[in-house]
């Protein structure tokens, strides 16, 4: 796999092997010759309209950013905008990594604070407003700045985390703007990736409240029609700067249950389902159907109150990770994600090949907690009913109660709707609202280094008692070691330097065992035979604009 020293792996290392015979035997079972891509296409074709079906409650609110977690930036974010960085997702061969989007290229001082970007001339809104310097202070102000007149809250609790580390930002020419950080930090170009550009003319005239109504960016395909809860239409933008995408139109249904997607794609009511029920792949398989399958980085896990008893004993924590029985879990699934044993999947080159990590051992599970004099322990688990990027959470959770059981833990389950679990990863579990709760069902898409802040103590919530009301430090984890090699990761540019240092602070976190962790995802996707030209990246995101509908 590939790893990017910028925020997710490193800036352009990589690392490439499978992580094990389960990942193996799933990709086995997808329907095209070249594993992760759609049906061969014309090189030449193009049009049609992709209808989709989410696996989010509700169309994403087409803010910057969107709602509805990573779904909600796959699907709508990086389709309506661009930010100064993109992730080179149109290729399923490694990792991706950070390039310049609207930052046509950039230099870096001698002192490794500042960052000069030469932005690009020949970029519009869809409104026909053009793009340049202005522009992107606006959109920085509004997201970053209170005192700014458009400053828009809501944006800047979802963009918080991606300004931790920038000191400054100003306009040093029409289309060239500064940015200097706190340290050297050599991740600035992922954490930029997810800062998106509004129209400042769209903003300015409906204000943040209406915007909604009016989303406009300078991405791919621009909103046509949007009805909460119902349908969101996207358009092919003629004058997008990469070139007009291949389709004409995509439509986006929320559809929260498998059940659901998978009749609507059985009946042709859509053309792509994210997460279909994993006991349909070799019936949809034989109908016909493209079932794509893929390693990338993406974890289900529960986030533990450390700071809670007995949570706050290591051997505790330990225990509970022992109990997993992962390969059940897999089976379970269909294997559409197979065990974690770390926080990364073998092959990663955040992963420890020097240890074994988590293996089922139920036995061990127990000495720990005799050793740390625990009994009659119950778990109180939220987890979502479904939402982005959380596989089948009822089975799976019932398993987790089955595995619990059998070392003499007794879990509570207390279902919520997604949005509540994101805004418990924000809040921390330390916060009063979540003083009933001790884990928090979540997947976790580690595609970038600044990703592994969660476990650093400065990016704990104010609730932990030691953060800066950062974000998403859930755990309310502290450990100076991990934190030290965080930070030391960050500040080091050579990406293959980063990628050992994240490799120890991935190995000591999980030692330390703050999290649970069961499988990892292998992102199921299925689409008609119609449906070409879609690459399966290693990657949450995905490019949506070389994808057309055959007739």
């Amino acid at each position: 796999m590939v790893a990017a020293a910028c925020g997710g792996s490193g800036d352009d290392s990589s690392a490439t092997g499978e992580s094990d015979g389960a990942a193996a035997d799933a990709s086995s079972s997808e329907s095209d010759d070249d594993a992760g891509t759609a049906d061969a296409a014309d090189p030449d074709g193009s049009g049609g309209v992709l209808r989709i079906g989410m696996t989010a409650g509700n169309i994403p609110f087409p803010a910057t950013p969107p709602n509805e977690g990573f779904e909600g930036r796959r699907f709508v974010g990086y389709q309506i905008y661009d930010a100064l960085f993109r992730f080179n997702v149109e290729q399923g061969d490694s990792v991706p990594v950070p390039e310049p989007a609207l930052a046509e290229s950039y230099t870096l001082s001698d002192d490794e604070l500042t960052w000069t970007f030469t932005l690009r001339e020949d970029v519009t809104f869809h409104d026909g407003e053009p793009f340049d310097a202005d522009a992107v202070i606006f959109n920085l102000d509004r997201v970053s700045d209170d005192t700014s007149e458009y400053f828009d809250a809501d944006s800047y609790t979802a963009n918080v985390n991606w300004f931790a580390q920038i000191a400054g930002y100003e306009k040093t020419g029409d289309y060239e703007i500064t940015m200097t950080t706190t340290e050297p930090y050599a991740w600035l170009p992922y954490d930029l990736a997810f800062i998106y550009f509004a129209s400042p003319l769209a903003v300015q005239t409906y204000g943040n409240e209406d915007y909604l109504a009016h989303a406009t960016g300078t991405g791919p395909f621009k909103v046509t029609n949007y009805v909460d809860g119902q349908i969101m239409e996207l358009e092919a933008f003629e004058n997008y700067y990469r070139g007009r995408p291949k389709i004409d139109k995509i439509e986006l249904y929320p559809m929260p249950e498998p059940a659901t997607r998978l009749a609507a794609l059985q009946a042709g009511d859509i053309d792509w389902a994210e997460l279909p029920p994993p006991d349909a792949i070799d019936q949809l398989a034989g109908q016909g159907f493209q079932v794509l399958l893929g390693e990338y980085p993406h974890v289900i896990t529960y986030q533990l109150n450390v700071q809670k008893p007995p949570f706050d004993d290591v051997r505790v924590r330990q225990a509970l990770n022992y109990a997993i029985d992962a390969e059940g879990t897999s089976a379970l699934i269909n294997n559409v994600g197979y065990p974690a044993t770390q926080y990364l999947y073998e092959g990663h080159p955040w992963y420890d090949p020097s240890w074994d990590g988590y293996t089922y051992d139920p036995e061990k599970a127990k000495a720990l907690l005799a050793e740390a004099g625990v009994e009659d322990l119950v778990l109180n688990v939220a987890y979502p009913t479904g939402g982005s990027g959380n596989m089948f959470p009822g089975p799976m959770n019932e398993k987790l109660q089955a595995d619990m059981a059998a070392i003499g833990v007794e879990v509570n389950l207390m279902p919520m709707e997604w949005n509540n679990i994101l805004t418990g990863l924000r809040q921390g579990l330390q916060h009063p609202d979540w003083a009933d709760v001790d884990a928090l069902y979540i997947s976790l898409a580690p595609l970038y280094p600044s990703g592994m802040r969660l476990y650093v103590t400065d990016f704990a919530p104010e609730s932990a008692g030691f953060g800066t009301a950062s974000c998403c430090n859930a755990p309310g984890y502290s450990n100076p070691e991990v934190d030290a090699l965080y930070y030391a990761a960050g500040a080091e540019f050579d990406p293959a330097a980063s990628d050992d240092l994240l490799m120890q602070m991935q190995s000591l976190m999980m030692k330390d065992a703050p999290v649970i962790v069961t499988v990892h995802d292998l992102n199921l996707r299925v689409l008609a035979p119609e449906v070409k030209g879609f690459v399966q990246p290693q990657s949450w995101f995905a490019d949506l604009t070389q994808v057309y509908i055959e007739e």
